[in-house]
């Protein structure tokens, strides 16, 4: 049979040749074993071609949770997403990094033991520019949640002292080390007991304050007049406080205290904003919830009163990187008003074992 040849036929033809001999590239690359991690065989590894550093710290999260959904949750992506990450990586380097047998527990294989090392270290220089960068221009805080006491912290810092600072809020799933160790922030605040142990490496802290609790209830409400609560008064009072939209580290430490306390607290619905949240406990519309005493009482209308024997203290710490110089912290933390450590927990207040035990450990 005589077969016409066609400009599309022809197009097909090379198209069809074109990808064969990527094939055939590619089948070469695996095949070959990896350079040695020197520079010159780092060279050798990308072949010139420049990967991103985005593929790089893909890995590098991968290594450290050993779970698909627990690393795409820190690099705030999605499973998907991060696969790709990783196979596109796997394609530049010209082999297979990541054994996928075990869906529960992610291993690197040979090859991407050896390369994740480099990938840390290359990781770790560009983070090292970034903070050259930002230091000469600005620092992110990241303050948890925009109505906390901890922006005006940094407000204080950029108007009493000049600081360049921004403030980034982190989102409600993710801890303070989680968002520094994903390069989010510069300086975070939190509570280090939240963070898992063994304690990261490259992550630093320093206690702030420990920030007592308070109940905060209307103008008319039976408990403004009380000059102070005791802890089991609060036994079987029913209090509100929505979690839709509130931080990891807030809602486990107010299950921990509301499970010591048996405080019946609501938890369902949604604040709907700072303000509305304030409206609603003003009016008596909903009930009586908890607030930081250094945060400012948002409605006139409202009382806080204090909670005693024990108080419950909410433990803030700031968080760091170790790229980030001693000085600028320093100058960062003396500009907040905290050049001085906070003093040694009372025995008289309450925090998460967690906490208390890593304080003492300090």
């Amino acid at each position: 049979m005589l077969l016409t040849t066609t400009p599309q036929v022809l197009r097909l033809l090379r198209a069809s040749r074109s990808r064969a001999r990527v094939d055939r590239a590619r089948a070469r690359r695996v095949q070959q074993p990896l350079p040695p991690l020197t520079t010159g065989g780092c060279r050798a590894l990308v072949r010139g071609v420049d990967i991103d550093t985005g593929l790089l710290r893909a890995l590098v999260v991968l290594a450290e949770e050993s779970h698909f959904g627990r690393a795409a949750d820190r690099l705030d992506l999605t499973q998907q997403a991060l696969s790709k990450r990783i196979k596109r990586l796997e394609t530049e380097v010209g082999a297979l990094l990541v054994d996928r047998d075990d869906r529960r527990r992610i291993r690197l294989t040979a090859a991407g033991q050896h390369a994740l090392p480099t990938a840390r270290e290359v990781l770790a220089a560009v983070d090292r520019l970034d903070l050259a960068r930002e230091r000469a221009g600005r620092l992110r805080v990241d303050v948890m949640s925009a109505d906390l006491a901890t922006t005006a912290w940094v407000r204080r810092a950029t108007r009493t002292h000049g600081l360049p600072l921004d403030v980034v809020h982190r989102p409600v799933e993710t801890t303070a080390e989680h968002l520094l160790r994903s390069g989010g922030t510069d300086l975070a605040f939190g509570r280090s007991g939240a963070v898992p142990t063994p304690w990261p490496t490259g992550i630093h802290h320093r206690l702030v304050l420990l920030e007592p609790l308070a109940v905060l209830v209307p103008g008319h409400h039976r408990w403004a007049q009380l000059e102070e609560l005791a802890l089991e008064q609060l036994t079987g009072q029913h209090l509100w406080f929505p979690m839709a939209a509130a931080p990891l580290e807030w809602r486990s430490y107010t299950s921990e205290l509301c499970l010591l306390a048996g405080i019946d607290l609501d938890t369902t619905g949604s604040t709907f904003g700072f303000q509305q949240w304030a409206e609603d406990v003003s009016t008596g519309v909903c009930a009586p919830s908890l607030i930081g005493e250094a945060m400012r009482t948002p409605d006139p209308r409202m009382r806080t009163v204090p909670i005693v024997n024990p108080t419950p203290v909410f433990p803030w710490s700031l968080l760091w990187r170790d790229e980030l110089p001693v000085e600028t912290v320093s100058a960062v933390l003396t500009g907040m008003g905290f050049a001085t450590p906070a003093p040694c927990p009372d025995p008289d207040i309450w925090m998460p074992a967690a906490d208390r035990a890593f304080l003492e450990l300090d």
